[in-house]
């Protein structure tokens, strides 16, 4: 009874293996195995193992020749590090300095802004693009996820769009008519009365 086992789990084996692409182990034969391709953590490194030739290593080369850390910074945090790394591959035209907290208002954007940006249609299709003018009348500046929101009146319809600040699909932003006389950070009032924001002839010019 247990020979009948044995043999019963030798044939078992062989159509595993024979399933794998691999031979079994018998006398004086051994066991082959196929390339196996494994991935790092740390790195993409792609790994070749096999009993005819040695192991081979394809390592990328980093974008960054240092990790962006602060001088000030003893124990840098590091999502902080990845964070300021992915801003700083983002940032093509400088649109960065756009959204610095710290900044003279001049130099940054503010709510009440009229913005004016450029998107893409598709990331193959380079040339087709669209632009959208409106008021901004709120800024999340949450690293690489910052984004804003423009308002505008088309046809009587109040048409808002959310836009994200490092997206590749977001070709330029440009400010168009800086915004005086607001004291909130927050105009979302305006969606109720928009006389105040809309009275732009440059704004009224543009939504047509």
């Amino acid at each position: 009874m247990i020979g009948r086992s044995c043999v019963f789990g030798q044939q078992l084996w062989s159509a595993a293996a024979r399933a794998l692409g691999q031979r079994v182990s018998g006398a004086g034969e051994q066991l082959v195995r196929p390339l196996v391709a494994t991935r790092t953590f740390s790195q993409s490194a792609l790994l070749l193992s096999s009993t005819a030739q040695q192991p081979t290593y394809i390592v990328s080369q980093p974008q960054f020749d240092q990790p962006m850390v602060l001088a000030v910074e003893k124990r840098p945090n590091v999502m902080k590090v990845v964070e300021r790394e992915a801003i700083s591959r983002a940032n093509v035209d400088g649109r960065a300095d756009l959204f610095v907290r710290r900044a003279a208002p001049k130099d940054r954007l503010c709510a009440g802004d009229v913005v004016c940006v450029e998107t893409l249609n598709s990331i193959s299709e380079g040339a087709l693009s669209s632009t959208f003018t409106g008021v901004c009348i709120a800024i999340y500046r949450r690293g690489i996820d910052t984004s804003f929101i423009l308002r505008n009146v088309v046809q009587r319809v109040g048409v808002e769009m959310r836009f994200m600040a490092y997206s590749p699909l977001v070709k330029r932003i440009e400010i168009v008519h800086k915004g005086t006389g607001y004291r909130r950070a927050k105009l979302f009032y305006l969606r109720e009365n928009p006389g105040k924001a809309f009275q732009l002839k440059l704004l009224k010019k543009m939504s047509k």
